[in-house]
């Protein structure tokens, strides 16, 4: 298990340096540079041509790629904010703590509400309550996040005024956000582990367990299920990531103070440094949580460990 763990360790580099070289050279060919933006409209050319000059984006790509590189993957540093004029990566250290519990928040709620609904539409194949929980699901997975964000501003902000549309002034102002985040997911995770269960249903080692006269509650729950989730739990980590990817719309929806609201300013106003900490930061969320499921996966799946041990034993 060492090798395994290793080589998804390793994997999990690779994918962070290959995000960190294709958003720097997606940024660098966007049309445009910082002075157009940054300057007023009176700035003369070589106004413009010194200020870029002094940002260092006037140099040649490799030039200014291997300095992104070496500055982000060795040193650590993001660089500043041609807007804000701050250390990105001090700016993210206010940032990711909230838009990390938004995302752990959401995929929790849809671990702990999708999964369950999965079982009880398993449980009863083809009765109304699965077809009611489906409709429900699919539903859920066609509703676009911003769509329900706005139509759920409109209707508890705007109509009902029961909760604030925007901010982080108390929890109230996270309930909104959450809900946004979470609805998609518990959608996916109850068709995923409804699929996963009746599949595993049919196991003989359910039908043995049955036959020897084991409780249902007990043939379900310490049976079928824990065999069960071993795909649900894999879905789990492309889920983390997605939910953390996903409050970009959300946070500009609600104008919640998070990295998602930080990116698009840097996109508006072509704030180098900002859109590629940002990226960076929600890449690197996205390879932990399918490095942690896939550790996770690793240890709970026997064929991954006899492949491991094996090939060890054998060399």
């Amino acid at each position: 298990m060492k090798k395994y763990v290793l080589q998804r360790c390793l994997w999990l580099i690779v994918v962070l340096l290959c995000v960190g070289f294709l958003i720097f050279t997606v940024m660098y060919f966007v049309p445009g540079k910082p002075a157009d933006v940054l300057l007023t409209a009176e700035a003369t050319a070589q106004e413009k041509y010194e200020f870029n000059q002094k940002l260092g984006v006037n140099d040649p790509y490799i030039v200014q790629l291997g300095r992104y590189m070496y500055n982000t993957f060795i040193k650590f540093d993001f660089g500043t904010s041609y807007v804000y004029r701050v250390p990105v990566l001090q700016e993210l250290n206010n940032r990711v703590p909230r838009t990390l519990t938004l995302g752990t928040i959401a995929i929790v709620i849809n671990a702990f509400i999708g999964i369950p609904l999965g079982v009880a539409c398993a449980m009863h194949q083809n009765k109304p309550l699965d077809h009611l929980l489906m409709i429900l699901a699919m539903a859920g997975i066609s509703m676009p996040d911003f769509w329900l964000a706005l139509m759920m501003i409109l209707l508890f902000s705007v109509k009902l005024k029961w909760l604030p549309p925007f901010g982080i002034g108390s929890w109230q102002n996270w309930i909104m956000p959450v809900i946004a985040c979470s609805v998609q997911g518990v959608a996916v995770n109850a068709r995923q582990t409804r699929s996963a269960v009746l599949e595993t249903i049919r196991a003989d080692f359910v039908t043995t367990a049955r036959a020897k006269g084991v409780p249902e509650h007990d043939v379900i729950y310490k049976h079928m299920l824990p065999n069960a989730l071993i795909p649900v739990i894999n879905m789990l980590g492309g889920a983390f990531g997605r939910a953390i990817a996903g409050t970009v719309v959300i946070e500009t929806v609600f104008s919640f103070p998070g990295v998602g609201v930080y990116m698009m300013n840097g996109i508006n106003g072509r704030d180098y440094p900002v859109v590629r900490g940002c990226v960076l930061v929600l890449a690197a969320f996205s390879a932990v949580a399918v490095l942690i499921v896939d550790l996770i996966y690793g240890f709970i799946d026997p064929r991954i460990k006899a492949q491991y041990e094996g090939g060890g034993a054998h060399k």
